[in-house]
């Protein structure tokens, strides 16, 4: 991923004979999130959609790639037949059972069979991810994810594990609670927190959420975020 523009990548794909692929991050967003403080960064995604490592490229190991690309298709999106045009629609669109029923029309030289089995294997990674998000306590994330779940999996079986969470994270007693603190700490991240009187106010605010959610998950992240803050402090001194 790069955060230059198509003019300066192209020219240096083709100077160095890149054969990988590549994408444009625009604004960093990408670097942001895994939160990459120098470069070369790599991020290593299963076939079930796990980030499984992440860190230098020269630290990661063939083993540990040969493990994650395990079950995954033999080829890129780009490089699918053209029969599966349909199906790389619905996938973008997150519509896995349309993507479903447009595989079962592929043959198996198309890689239909092989795709279907990818695309059950992501699903199956959803459900999975969204239970392992409630057990950790992440009751925000939960009822996030699976609000969009419950649509991406429309007419699946597996939508009822997905109402089943939502029903056991709605009669949790405590959940309305958490998830109000970490709606505030969520407001306070996406805020930019330029001037230091900003900062102080917002430290003030995540201790008194640290302090009042001691021991759960909103805590855990309000204390993340008030160190975060307390280093940003040192490093402007």
């Amino acid at each position: 991923m790069t955060d230059e523009g198509v003019a300066e990548t192209v020219k240096w794909v083709e100077e160095k004979g890149a054969k990988y692929a590549y994408g444009y991050d625009k604004g960093g967003k990408l670097s942001s999130y895994f939160k990459v403080s120098g470069i070369p960064a790599a991020v290593l995604v299963d076939a079930k959609g796990i980030v499984v490592w992440q860190g230098h490229p020269a630290s990661l190991s063939e083993a540990l790639i040969e493990k994650a690309v395990a079950g995954a298709l033999p080829k890129p999106q780009w490089e699918w037949a053209p029969s599966t045009k349909a199906v790389k629609a619905a996938l973008l669109k997150r519509q896995y059972k349309t993507a479903l029923d447009e595989c079962a029309k592929l043959t198996e030289a198309d890689s239909g069979p092989a795709i279907a089995q990818a695309i059950r294997t992501i699903v199956e990674s959803r459900v999975a991810g969204l239970k392992a998000t409630y057990a950790s306590g992440d009751y925000l994330g939960t009822e996030t994810a699976a609000a969009a779940l419950a649509k991406e999996l429309a007419g699946l079986p597996e939508k009822d594990a997905v109402a089943a969470v939502q029903a056991e994270l709605d009669a949790n007693k405590d959940a309305p609670a958490i998830v109000k603190a970490q709606k505030q700490i969520a407001k306070l991240r996406a805020a930019e927190l330029s001037k230091r009187k900003e900062q102080d106010a917002a430290m003030e605010d995540l201790a008194k959420i640290a302090k009042a959610q001691a021991g759960n998950f909103a805590g855990k992240q309000a204390e993340e975020f008030l160190n975060e803050l307390k280093e940003r402090r040192r490093n402007e001194r």
